[in-house]
């Protein structure tokens, strides 16, 4: 009787143990996999593991903030794979040519405007300072990301539009705003040679491309970049180009 009932105990035990290798993973897992699938620049992939996560999981949660950052980073890596001659055709009214590249930076916007939104709904132990930092860096990006877009493709198109101009203005003035919740020490650990120092040159280029060159030069000092020249008004472009280019400034002929 006694092995009757061991043996019972056993099959409860090994059903049970099987409906939960059935049941679906914890959302970390697949956030995990994403990231993973990101860091080898397999970007369908990645999207599926977070898309993943987001349908197994209640709306909203903490698996939907996570998520919404890796998509929104996945997105706008995915967009620097695609050609200019990549076109998506809308045709409700009339045909209209949208470049893929920029349709996939503008849906990396959205989610990371997502995880924005969730963002005060959660409880401050469900996710860590990188998390955050994630997200800051990817809205930071983005949005310059696809001002730069959008004024490229404005010219290209030939288009002429004022409320264009002032979406564009927004954009860099939002990367900006962005650019001051990110810690000093960050560092992007899946593409390391994303850190603090290239988020400042991002924001002290906003403001040389909004106009507020006052602003570019203080940040330029006040980081402690170094110029061949005194940093001015006037020289904030030479000297910004320098950095970006190791001190060898292509487009003033510096050596």
């Amino acid at each position: 009787m006694k092995k009757l009932t061991y043996l019972s105990i056993l099959i409860l035990w090994g059903c049970n143990t099987f409906e939960e290798q059935t049941a679906p993973l914890e959302g970390d897992f697949y956030i995990q996999d994403g990231w993973l699938a990101f860091s080898l620049k397999q970007y369908e992939e990645a999207d599926k593991h977070f898309n993943t996560a987001i349908e197994t999981n209640d709306e909203r949660s903490i698996y939907h903030f996570l998520s919404s950052i890796g998509k929104g980073w996945t997105y706008m890596y995915n967009a620097k794979t695609k050609s200019d001659s990549d076109l998506l055709i809308y045709s409700w009214s009339a045909v209209e040519y949208i470049p893929v590249a920029e349709n996939m930076v503008i849906l990396s916007g959205n989610y990371f405007d997502t995880a924005l939104s969730i963002l005060p709904e959660l409880d401050n132990n469900l996710f860590e300072t990188k998390d955050l930092m994630n997200l800051y860096s990817g809205l930071t990006l983005q949005r310059a990301y696809s001002a730069k877009q959008q004024e490229a493709n404005g010219i290209y198109w030939e288009t002429t539009n004022s409320d264009l101009s002032d979406n564009i203005e927004t954009l860099y003035s939002q990367s900006i705003e962005y650019s001051f919740n990110i810690d000093t020490s960050f560092v992007f650990q899946y593409d390391t040679n994303l850190d603090y120092e290239d988020f400042i040159l991002i924001r002290i280029e906003n403001y040389i491309l909004i106009g507020e060159t006052d602003s570019a030069v203080f940040y330029y000092k006040d980081y402690g970049f170094e110029c061949s020249q005194t940093v001015t008004n006037y020289t904030i472009i030479e000297c910004l180009c320098e950095v970006i280019n190791d001190g060898d400034c292509p487009f003033f002929g510096y050596d």
